[in-house]
């Protein structure tokens, strides 16, 4: 992300923080609060394609079952989609304590929290505009439209919403929103953050072997497995349903955890989080940002382009006259790179292109 504001820093309970990176964040769940919302609102109240169906198709003639006679209610899909998996990246933290500092360990747990606000609001998003468009009707639709007992059609005709009779017109739109599953994709979305976050703090793949690792990281998947049958169980979905929506819940849950967290094979990394992002310097690095340092009792941390480290101290020095200082300090540093952008052109990376790049720090 190119972003050629000038940062700037304020300090909070002696923590000096960078305004671009804090604003960004700010901004991520101001947006996936949104996306969260109005998916509720569209899912709530937009009217569904309602697709056409037969008097006579077996699949449609199960028994209607209330929210509180299903196995897995509302409620208890938001327990389990999301409480759960918050409750493992803290339990998780907590387990770190011995070797992760403080501060490393609530920075893991706000960006888990991202990753579940995130990954959540964009399956609900896709999910409800999918179950709206597709307007298939559920296996209990019958049960719910209650056509008339008279009702007659013509040979090779299939009847449509008008000829159901029910009085509950939110009833009725439900029985038209068969797919994708919504409880699959919110349980797999959820689950399958939690089994790559285990997976990565377990180091599962460090090639030991040990059993009890992997179950601990199969064990989420197993319970989205359960919530999704049941939805079957409950007259509520076909197969292809919970196909669909255990598809979409794990891409994205999948996605969003890439974004917020290192590759699970990143064994030295430990599970941590990348660390705060860096804006405003893309420019000055051949369009690859950087990370502010987090400090780690335990080395090994994703630690690639992070500009306040010693470290970098060789390749900070080819933009400029700097000094160590510079590089290690947040607000000397941020005022280096405010000068760099005044003497620097706007075409610096063009004009790059055709010698040796950067290297990426």
């Amino acid at each position: 992300m190119h972003i050629d504001w000038n940062d700037s820093t304020y300090t909070v309970y002696s923590y000096t923080i960078s305004s671009l990176s804090f604003y960004s964040y700010v901004f991520d769940w101001l947006f996936y609060l949104l996306i969260l919302s109005t998916s509720v609102i569209y899912g709530r109240f937009a009217p569904p394609r309602f697709h056409e169906f037969s008097f006579q198709d077996i699949t449609l003639m199960n028994t209607y079952k209330t929210e509180a006679e299903s196995a897995v209610p509302l409620w208890l899909l938001v327990i389990i989609g999301f409480g759960l998996p918050l409750l493992q990246f803290i339990f998780c933290s907590i387990l770190g304590r011995h070797t992760f500092t403080l501060t490393r360990r609530l920075w893991d747990i706000h960006s888990g929290m991202l990753v579940l606000t995130g990954s959540l609001a964009c399956q609900l998003m896709v999910t409800c505009i999918l179950k709206n468009i597709c307007g298939l009707p559920r296996p209990d639709l019958l049960s719910r439209c209650e056509p008339a007992a008279n009702a007659v059609l013509e040979p090779f005709t299939l009847a449509n919403v008008n000829d159901c009779t029910t009085d509950s017109t939110e009833l009725l739109w439900e029985g038209f929103r068969s797919f994708p599953s919504g409880h699959s994709s919110t349980v797999f979305c959820g689950m399958v953050i939690s089994s790559l976050n285990i997976a990565a703090k377990l180091q599962v793949f460090d090639k030991r072997g040990l059993s009890i690792k992997v179950v601990l990281a199969i064990l989420p998947l197993m319970v989205a497995c359960f919530v999704s049958c049941s939805r079957i169980s409950d007259n509520r979905h076909f197969l292809r349903d919970i196909i669909g929506g255990s598809i979409i819940g794990s891409c994205i849950g999948t996605w969003f955890y890439l974004q917020y967290f290192p590759s699970i094979f990143n064994l030295e990394n430990g599970g941590r989080a990348y660390p705060p992002r860096r804006l405003g310097v893309a420019k000055f690095f051949n369009n690859v940002g950087g990370f502010w340092k987090i400090g780690d009792e335990l080395p090994g941390a994703y630690n690639e382009r992070i500009l306040n480290d010693p470290k970098v101290f060789p390749s900070v020095s080819q933009l400029g006259t700097i000094n160590r200082d510079d590089t290690v300090d947040m607000s000397r540093n941020i005022d280096f790179f405010n000068s760099l952008r005044k003497r620097i052109p706007s075409n610096f990376n063009q004009s790059q292109s055709s010698s040796t790049p950067l290297q990426h720090v």
